[in-house]
C-alpha cells in the first residue's frame, strides 16, 4: 500500500446505537449495518442468514456495499434513505454480481440517477447494459474518495466468484468482506443486530454449514493454504472491524481465528 491508515481515531470507531434484536442498526455517524435475515431450520432449529448491505458516509460522498437483496428493497431503501438524511448515494458497490450482493443494483440506480457502480463489472452491463454509461470497473488497489476517507479494493481471499472484491474503509478501519466470515445465527434471542462482543461465542459448526454451500471450494482443498496470505492482509491493513455479508459485524479479533476454523474440517481427497 502506498498510504499510511489514519491512527488518529479512537482505538475502536464504532459508536453503535443499542441494538433492537432486528436490523438496520446505526453503528457509528459513518457506518450504517442495513440488510434483513432469511429463515433456515438447522438440526431442528430456527436459524437465520443474514443478506447485508452497509452503507459509508463520508464527509463528501458516501457508498453502499452490497445492494440487499431484492426481495427486502422497501426496507433497505427506507434505512438508507433515513440514514442519508438527504444527501445522494454516490457509490453503489455490489461486491459480486450473485443476487444477494448486487440483486438491488438497478434499483438504486434509478433511486439515485447520479450514482455510479464501482467493482469488478466485467459481466454487469450483460445484465444491465442500459446502465454501463454509469459502471465504474476498478481492481484490487484501486480507491475512491469519499471526502475524510477512502474506499481502498482488495483482493478477495475467500470468495465463490471470480469477480468479488473486497472493500477497506481507511478511515475506521473496517474490512468489508463480502461471503467471508459468514455463519449462521439462533434466532430465538433475537441476534441478528448483535454484535460478536454482544452474543455467546459463535458456534463453529454453524459457520462450516454455510461455508460448505456458500464457499464450494472449502469442501475439495486444502483451506490452509490461504491463510498465510489472509494473515499477512490483516497485518497489512490493521482492521477494527470486519463487516460480512453473511453474518454479524465482527468486532472481536479472536475471531479471526475462529473463521480459519469454520472451514471445511476434511477435503476430499
Amino acid at each position: 500500500m502506498d498510504r499510511r491508515y489514519d491512527d488518529r481515531i479512537d482505538d475502536f470507531p464504532l459508536r453503535p446505537a443499542a441494538a433492537t434484536g432486528r436490523l438496520p442498526r446505526r453503528l457509528s455517524h459513518s457506518l450504517l449495518w442495513t440488510g434483513r435475515c432469511i429463515d433456515f431450520e438447522y438440526r431442528g432449529e430456527p436459524i437465520h442468514s443474514h443478506l447485508n448491505a452497509f452503507v459509508v458516509k463520508g464527509s463528501h460522498r458516501s457508498v453502499i456495499v452490497d445492494t440487499g437483496a431484492p426481495a427486502h428493497w422497501p426496507e433497505v431503501r427506507r434505512d438508507v434513505l433515513a440514514f442519508l438524511d438527504g444527501r445522494p448515494l454516490d457509490f453503489v458497490f455490489p461486491t459480486h454480481p450473485e443476487f444477494p450482493h448486487g440483486g438491488a443494483l438497478p434499483h438504486w440506480m434509478q433511486e439515485f440517477p447520479d450514482a455510479v457502480a464501482v467493482g469488478d463489472l466485467r459481466d454487469q452491463a450483460l445484465y444491465y447494459p442500459d446502465l454501463r454509461s454509469r459502471f465504474l470497473t476498478v481492481q484490487a488497489g484501486d480507491r475512491i474518495d469519499l471526502g475524510d476517507r477512502e474506499l481502498l479494493f482488495v483482493k478477495a481471499l475467500w470468495r465463490d466468484l471470480p469477480t468479488t472484491l473486497w472493500a477497506f474503509d481507511t478511515r475506521d478501519r473496517i474490512l468489508f468482506v463480502s461471503d467471508a466470515f459468514a455463519f449462521l445465527h439462533h434466532h430465538v434471542d433475537g441476534r441478528c443486530d448483535r454484535l460478536t462482543s454482544e452474543q455467546p461465542p459463535i458456534d463453529v459448526d454453524l459457520m462450516q454449514f454455510f461455508n460448505e454451500r456458500a464457499l464450494f471450494w472449502t469442501r475439495f482443498t486444502d483451506t490452509s493454504l490461504s491463510f498465510p496470505e489472509f494473515d499477512r492482509l490483516i497485518a497489512e491493513l490493521r482492521p477494527r472491524v470486519i463487516a460480512p455479508g453473511h453474518g454479524n459485524v465482527v468486532d472481536r479479533q479472536e475471531i479471526f481465528d475462529l473463521a480459519k476454523q469454520g472451514f471445511s474440517a476434511e477435503a476430499i481427497q
